[in-house]
């Protein structure tokens, strides 16, 4: 290159980028490799191709670039390849805006086909990587464009089976019917991290009601913020070392928590402090008995015969009593819960727990189905008014108002979540034991605070739902028998053509939707068809295999763990989290994926929040500068 007389950036710029652009890194990097002590692996926390880069996106990626300089400069040869997100919710969703799709999952489906939606997310990552690499070029990013990571691309995908395989093989992978958090616009589950991105205050009902106990004369005084879940209502919920008492409230004996009586009596309005003052109270106290005593007491729900479903486990005496649980707060609504164990984590355990039935009378849609009755069609959140009325009209009713309070809504559409029991595979986390915690506790963070909550987050052993009801997406390989429900799974092309005994699309499918659906097995046991089960995996499990899944096997023994990645703060529950958790299952061992991870505040609006595409406030004032 010339020796320049005067600074000229642009000139320079210009002729820095000519000279990069005619060597040969691919060659360059395949023979520094052979000098493993030379040479660092990096890994692209991988931008989701949705839509543009904006700047909450370039201070990022600048630090990643500045890093890979300094490495540079300190002799090391570092494999410094770009990455891509293209797989997932957030791609699907603007792949159907795009072909004006603006009904349901199925009803989307039903009306243009899968393939044509698969077909549009293709399009729209290619479209979206190419902004991004223009973006890149001119920020001056250092990557390996030629072999950049696609998450959706067949070799990825069989590679990201590997994970599945592993886990499988030690147990973790598990099919399992329990309580997720469901997205009623998605129309599929959520995993605990995305979960924990969406909390907002919401304004729901606060709804006291009251149900009669079989056999006394004594009504308990329920409290719930989803009248909704009275469709589903199994048990109640008492302290056991709480003190309840039974009182006489206009010549109706009412159980409440002694610890909430007086507040209580002022919130439904049977005393005021006018009356507290003139000595005059409107009820009485009889007796008190602690939680446990009231285990096993029946009660009669109000609204049983509109509620088919609900019917036949009551008169089957399966459902419907009092269990005393510590969970039960006292300290708050009349000190009794209600319990729906399908819209709820802690309920469905407690029923678990005692054997009962799960009634479930929801579809895919978060629509009552016919055993719910009086209540069949209705999407459940729009039920609470119907329901309230319903309790009215049955002289269950005590009192209804309105509480503001923090509840999840889903990271991407903004929907109010629904507590949903459905069947799900997921990674079992509490069979890791202890690698997981101690994978993370060698790992560098920089800051106190990010490594506290990052070492909080693992100490959950939240079993992670790693399967989704969407269709653009790694396919689940695992396939079920239609008769006997045996499952196998298949974790690479080769397998699956190996045992097909249907391929629609010959050996050269793709491993996507619609054309591995197509692909038929016969049962080992019974010999009747097994069919594809019909989930997508986790976007966070997709990007997350990227260690494994990005490189080659020796590459990955060599480069992983890498030296330092960096992201934004709220990866503490995304990609950080399945980077360590799928390392840990893939090696069976306590080691993390990275040695150093650095988190990175956000990038603000000018009202302080964070800079994203899902909140649409990227879009600046030309010239206007915002903080971080």
């Amino acid at each position: 290159m010339e020796v320049y007389t005067k600074f000229d950036p642009k000139k320079i710029e210009g002729d820095i980028r000519s000279y990069l652009g005619g060597v040969d890194q691919a060659s360059l990097l395949d023979k520094e490799m052979s000098n493993v002590n030379s040479v660092l692996g990096y890994i692209e926390g991988p931008p989701t191709l949705n839509g543009e880069p904006h700047v909450g996106h370039l201070r990022g990626r600048i630090i990643k670039d500045m890093w890979y300089r300094f490495k540079t400069l300190q002799k090391y040869r570092v494999i410094f390849r770009a990455g891509w997100d293209t797989q997932g919710l957030p791609i699907e969703l603007q792949a159907e805006k795009l072909l004006g799709l603006t009904g349901s999952k199925s009803e989307n489906i039903k009306r243009v086909g899968v393939e044509s939606i698969v077909n549009a997310c293709k399009q729209l990552i290619q479209t979206n990587a190419t902004k991004w690499i223009e973006v890149d070029h001119l920020l001056g990013m250092s990557f390996d464009y030629e072999r950049a990571y696609w998450t959706y691309k067949d070799e990825y995908i069989e590679r990201e089976w590997k994970y599945l395989k592993k886990a499988w093989e030690i147990g973790i992978l598990k099919e399992w019917f329990r309580v997720v958090a469901y997205c009623p616009s998605c129309q599929t589950s959520l995993s605990n991290a995305e979960v924990n991105q969406g909390y907002k205050n919401v304004e729901d009902p606060s709804f006291y009601y009251k149900v009669k106990m079989s056999e006394e004369e004594a009504f308990l005084i329920v409290w719930t913020t989803m009248p909704f879940t009275l469709i589903t209502d199994e048990l109640i919920g008492v302290n056991p070392d709480a003190t309840y008492v039974y009182v006489n409230v206009n010549d109706q004996v009412w159980v409440v928590g002694q610890d909430r009586l007086q507040s209580l009596m002022n919130e439904l309005g049977i005393i005021n402090y006018e009356s507290i003052r003139l000595g005059i109270i409107n009820y009485e106290s009889i007796r008190t008995v602690l939680g446990k005593n009231l285990e096993g007491r029946r009660y009669i729900h109000p609204l049983l015969e509109t509620i088919p479903g609900l019917k036949r486990l009551s008169d089957e005496k399966s459902i419907h009593f009092v269990v005393a649980e510590q969970f039960v707060d006292v300290s708050t609504g009349s000190g009794l819960v209600h319990l729906a164990p399908a819209n709820g984590e802690e309920d469905f355990e407690i029923a678990t727990k005692r054997c009962i039935p799960i009634f479930v009378p929801i579809d895919d849609k978060v629509v009552f189905t016919e055993e719910a009755g009086q209540f069949r069609g209705m999407y459940v959140r729009d039920a609470d008014e119907m329901v309230i009325n319903a309790m009215r009209e049955a002289s269950a009713y005590v009192k209804v108002g309105k509480i503001v309070h923090q509840y999840p809504t889903c990271w991407r559409s903004g929907h109010k979540i629904v507590w949903l029991a459905r069947r799900e595979y997921f990674y079992m986390i509490d069979k890791l034991g202890q690698n997981p915690l101690s994978a993370a506790s060698k790992v560098e963070y920089f800051f106190d605070s990010p490594r506290n909550r990052f070492l909080e987050i693992i100490k959950e052993k939240v079993p992670w739902c790693i399967s989704r009801e969407r269709i653009w997406g790694t396919p689940l390989p695992i396939w079920k028998c239609n008769s006997c429900g045996t499952k196998e799974a298949l974790f690479s092309r080769t397998e699956i053509i190996g045992r097909a005994s249907e391929l629609p699309d010959g050996t050269d499918f793709e491993l996507h939707r619609p054309w591995i659906d197509r692909i038929q097995l016969k049962c080992s046991h019974c010999k009747d068809i097994m069919s594809r089960e019909p989930f997508v995996l986790d976007t966070w499990h997709n990007s997350g295999a990227s260690p494994y899944a990005s490189l080659s096997d020796s590459e990955y023994s060599q480069l992983i763990p890498a030296a330092f990645l960096t992201e934004g703060i709220d990866q503490t529950r995304g990609w950080a989290y399945t980077l360590l958790m799928e390392n840990v299952i893939m090696r069976n061992t306590n080691q993390a994926p990275f040695h150093a991870f650095l988190f990175q505040g956000h990038m603000l609006d000018e009202k302080g929040n964070k800079m994203s595409k899902s909140l649409g406030n990227v879009e600046q004032e030309p010239g206007k500068c915002y903080g971080c």
